[in-house]
């Protein structure tokens, strides 16, 4: 292997210590030596300007310079630099490559791996890193990785509950957004105003809501807050349901047990039921209605074929609605059949609202939406 300084005039190959040419006598520029190359090792590291580092294979070629002639290798054969102009370049065949394996002649230093601070890519031809503006090496190491944001993030927005009007034949009506913490609806006093309701008080209900979340209190109105079932519920004493047209209420309370008086005498009456929980109907204007007991523990009810039918209510479905008593409770279990219109309990205090609940205020049905 024959190492020197290339003329960068004639392009002479010089010895290493020579100052000038031994040709044309041109003045040699010092060149940044590494340690020679290992007699095992197979690439020699080239500090070089911060320029992409060649291919695989590939032959780097200095800018050429009209004021001086091509150089040429022992064979004649055209050389190109090894480095560049910015210092003078060792050029020669190395141990190791390929070509010097196979008894080719090599032109120029094949397999050389370019090492630039800051690139801590490692492999015989590594990437280097550059700005894409000025062309200029990047010499404070890799740049960082980019974060992958997370793509929710982008779409999430305050949320804002709606309370959709249900007209008569199930289309959406008029939408009020709750805009504030405390929305309040009545007849004739708060944020929303059903002036034409007569079945609404003039406060009825207060709608509040809190970190994103709905309730909602009736406002101690004569006609209170109905809210739609969306699965088996409990209910006790005295809760008041509706069922199609019809409001009911539950009683559950246990029956005289036919004892005399005290002096000894029985009352006239019907045999006593074995039912543990009875269904009154509450008419328009105040007053009782029909009752009906539960047979075995559960009442059925609906339009026809129940223990409780209504035959002249539009708006009650065939089966619409059973009540079962609970064994380990005297609460009574509650449970929509699969009806079109659905099962209404009155809440009591605050309750909290989801997507997609249904309410009943005076005669307006309502769809909660907070989404």
């Amino acid at each position: 292997m024959d190492l020197g300084l290339a003329c960068h005039v004639c392009g002479t190959l010089n010895a290493l210590g020579a100052q000038t040419c031994s040709r044309c006598g041109a003045i040699l520029a010092a060149a940044r030596r590494d340690p020679p190359p290992s007699a095992s090792g197979t690439s020699v590291t080239v500090i070089a300007s911060a320029r992409p580092s060649p291919a695989a294979g590939a032959t780097v070629v200095a800018p050429s310079n009209p004021n001086r002639a091509a150089r040429r290798d022992p064979m004649g054969d055209p050389m190109s630099e090894s480095v560049g102009d910015s210092m003078s370049g060792l050029s020669g065949t190395f141990p190791g490559s390929g070509a010097h394996n196979r008894g080719e002649r090599t032109t120029g230093i094949p397999d050389v791996e370019s090492t630039l601070p800051g690139n801590t890519s490692t492999g015989s031809h590594a990437a280097l890193r550059f700005d894409p503006a000025t062309g200029d090496g990047l010499m404070g190491g890799p740049l960082p990785a980019a974060k992958t944001m997370f793509f929710g993030a982008l779409q999430q927005q305050p949320v804002v509950p709606r309370l959709v009007v249900i007209k008569g034949e199930g289309g959406d009506g008029a939408t009020y957004h709750l805009q504030g913490t405390t929305t309040v609806i009545g007849r004739v006093q708060g944020d929303i105003t059903f002036a034409e309701d007569p079945f609404l008080s003039p406060e009825h209900a207060r709608f509040t809501g809190q970190h994103g979340r709905l309730f909602v209190q009736d406002l101690d109105s004569e006609n209170g807050v109905f809210l739609r079932i969306k699965k088996p519920t409990l209910v006790g004493n005295g809760t008041r349901m509706l069922v199609g047209e019809q409001l009911l209420r539950l009683q559950i309370a246990p029956f005289s047990d036919g004892s005399p008086t005290g002096d000894g005498t029985y009352y006239y009456g019907s045999p006593r039921p074995s039912g543990r929980f009875q269904v009154v109907q509450c008419l328009a204007g105040g007053g009782e209605g029909r009752i009906a007991t539960a047979e075995d523990g559960t009442l059925s009810m609906g339009r026809e074929g129940n223990t409780l039918n209504f035959p002249d209510d539009r708006f009650i479905s065939g089966h619409h609605a059973r009540l079962d008593a609970h064994s380990d409770s005297q609460e009574v279990m509650l449970t929509d059949t699969g009806s079109r219109n659905g099962t209404f309990i009155r809440l009591v205090g605050a309750q909290e609202l989801f997507h997609g609940d249904y309410l009943f205020v005076g005669q307006q049905l309502l769809r909660v939406e907070i989404a």
